[in-house]
């Protein structure tokens, strides 16, 4: 219900939305003019690769504490809470994106070198989900908390935390390889002559 009623009309919405209005299409995989799925930036490039899983590891915190919050601090249901908390999510997460991905954009670009990226906004997200994550734990125990009702079932968290470790090791590759991407492009590197 949620995936077919939700997601896809939603998803489906945005992108029409976004190509009606001319706006800016987000392409963190690097796959603009590529003719593969493997021939995608994020492959090669460990700045593309981070932030993908980096955003993919907040999503999924994002989502598992809207459901935590609620049962721990005992809100109910029909309370506007989950609703200004994703409006608020909403806006934030917004700009925190928009600093993604102009980081994965000019990353080992010429235009890096002239216009900084900061990632306030990432930093901040990530602390206020660290903050929902400490008080989700807190108050766990004595609120009917799912995670202590039945253990998790191997065939849940054993993808999950394979598919972690494993996207995790490949960005350990990609960003201490012999040829890993650099910050600024080698051609608009002064050369220093040692005399």
């Amino acid at each position: 219900m949620d995936i077919t009623l939700s997601n896809i009309p939603a998803v489906t919405l945005g992108l029409y939305l976004i190509k009606r209005n001319n706006l800016v299409l987000y392409d963190y995989f690097g796959k603009q003019g590529k003719n593969s799925i493997w021939e995608y930036e994020c492959w090669r490039c460990h700045k593309r690769w981070g932030i993908i899983i980096y955003m993919m590891f907040l999503l999924v915190v994002h989502f598992l504490m809207g459901f935590f919050l609620n049962n721990n601090l005992l809100i109910p249901p029909y309370h506007p809470f989950p609703v200004i908390r994703l409006l608020i999510w909403f806006g934030l997460g917004s700009i925190g994106f928009r600093e993604a991905y102009e980081d994965a954009r000019t990353w080992n670009t010429p235009e890096r070198k002239f216009t900084p990226v900061e990632g306030r906004y990432r930093w901040l997200c990530t602390a206020v989900l660290t903050s929902e994550i400490l008080l989700c734990w807190k108050y766990r125990y004595n609120t009917g908390h799912i995670n202590f009702e039945a253990e998790t079932p191997i065939y849940i968290w054993l993808p999950w935390t394979g598919t972690f470790i494993g996207a995790t090791l490949y960005w350990i590759y990609l960003r201490f390889m012999i040829k890993a991407t650099p910050k600024y492009p080698i051609s608009d590197r002064k050369v220093v002559k040692v005399e």
